[in-house]
């Protein structure tokens, strides 16, 4: 595994940084230059100090605890990137370190399994996923105590993976308790409370609680203002939930300026090329969609596939979201080049989703509306009528695993 790791570590990417001193910089430092940019979302930085950070630690021993809270960190910022393979080897030599150093049931294997279950969500695997989410929470808990905020990480995987799998409630549920136990640490960590808030409004929003959702994303964004200042990449993305709200009370012209003020704080942030980019680019796009203004609409995803390409891959959810909306986008223009579109969008949909994701349920609907914007009437009755048949599944008697 280490020869692995190694192999790994040289395709590490070496941004542009600041010289280095004249003396190599400690293990400490490689860490917090890291952690920030991590925190900044700037993740093509934070792999290069990680990656320096996991070399250092190997000076130490190939049993040391600095050696696995490397690696860890290492694998966070490498799954964020897309390299999900690297990224769970890492984790697992993480994993492997702190059982041998402190036991199969401490805190910090827990962190780690908590780690290991985000890389195998993003990767689709969503039952390994809520096991793993599942034994951190009892292994951080058993060592910390149950009002613990590091128990925040895996609730929140798992709330996650409850509205991946339509399963509203639960998730809510989970992250209600996530901000409490953010809310009332010792010392609360302003960007984790607004991420929590943040996820708890969005979750309202979806289900069309406005009057609950408004305060608790006002919340979110000033105390990301406030504790974070205006080029926080949580600032930017309160803002973006806020302009979600706008739209969905049918203010689009009111949204549509804020969510371009996103684009350029996130651009400001984290660069223009980066991942979170693509996603304000998306919800731009919904504005201009309600405002009609397709050709605009077009662009901005079109933009926006072109960044989850090269930063995430050819298969993730957020790619196949994108490319149902840009058929639409296309469609609305009048032009037949959308059907290629859709059928691309649809199938990573399913692949990505799985055939009974009320995501696929939409994007089926939408080209069945297409179908008939041609007059191919049969084609777009069996479209339509399987994703009724994903909504059936999907109301309450149906539940979804």
């Amino acid at each position: 595994m280490v020869t692995g790791i190694a192999l790994l570590l040289t395709a590490c990417p070496h941004p542009h940084v600041s010289s280095p001193p004249s003396f190599p910089p400690s293990w400490e430092t490689l860490i917090h230059k890291g952690d920030i940019e991590q925190e900044h979302w700037r993740y093509a930085e934070a792999e290069y100090y990680y990656s320096q950070a996991v070399k250092r630690a190997q000076e130490f021993g190939a049993e040391d605890a600095r050696l696995a809270r490397s690696l860890r960190s290492l694998s966070s910022v490498t799954s964020r990137r897309g390299n999900y393979a690297a990224a769970w080897a890492y984790a697992e030599q993480a994993l492997g370190i702190y059982r041998h150093l402190f036991g199969p049931e401490s805190g910090e294997v827990g962190m780690t399994e908590s780690m290991l279950g985000n890389i195998a969500g993003d990767h689709g695997s969503l039952g390994e996923a809520k096991q793993l989410y599942t034994q951190s929470q009892r292994h951080i808990a058993a060592a910390y105590g149950p009002q613990d905020p590091r128990l925040g990480e895996p609730m929140m995987g798992l709330a996650s993976l409850y509205l991946m799998t339509n399963r509203v409630g639960e998730a809510e549920s989970l992250v209600r308790q996530v901000v409490t136990l953010w809310a009332k640490s010792e010392s609360p960590d302003p960007s984790k409370l607004c991420l929590a808030l943040r996820h708890l409004g969005a979750l309202l929003l979806t289900q069309n609680r406005l009057d609950e959702a408004e305060p608790i994303l006002k919340r979110s964004y000033e105390t990301a203002q406030k504790r974070l200042g205006d080029n926080h990449p949580q600032t930017a993305a309160s803002l973006s939930t806020w302009s979600a709200l706008q739209l969905v009370r049918g203010h689009p012209e009111e949204a549509e300026p804020l969510y371009g003020q996103v684009i350029h704080m996130v651009e400001r942030s984290s660069g223009t090329s980066h991942p979170e980019v693509a996603v304000a680019l998306t919800n731009h796009a919904e504005a201009l969609f309600a405002i009609k203004h397709y050709a605009h609409a077009e662009q901005q995803l079109r933009r926006a596939i072109a960044i989850y390409e090269q930063q995430t891959g050819p298969s993730s959810t957020k790619l196949a979201n994108t490319l149902v909306s840009l058929a639409v986008a296309v469609w609305k223009q009048g032009r037949r080049d959308a059907e290629p579109l859709f059928t691309r969008g649809l199938t990573l949909t399913e692949s990505t989703y799985g055939p009974d994701h009320l995501a696929l349920a939409k994007a089926l609907g939408l080209y069945a509306q297409f179908l008939r914007d041609q007059n191919r009437n049969a084609e777009a009755d069996a479209f339509a009528e399987r994703a009724e048949s994903i909504r059936a599944k999907s109301t309450p008697g149906h539940p979804t695993s």
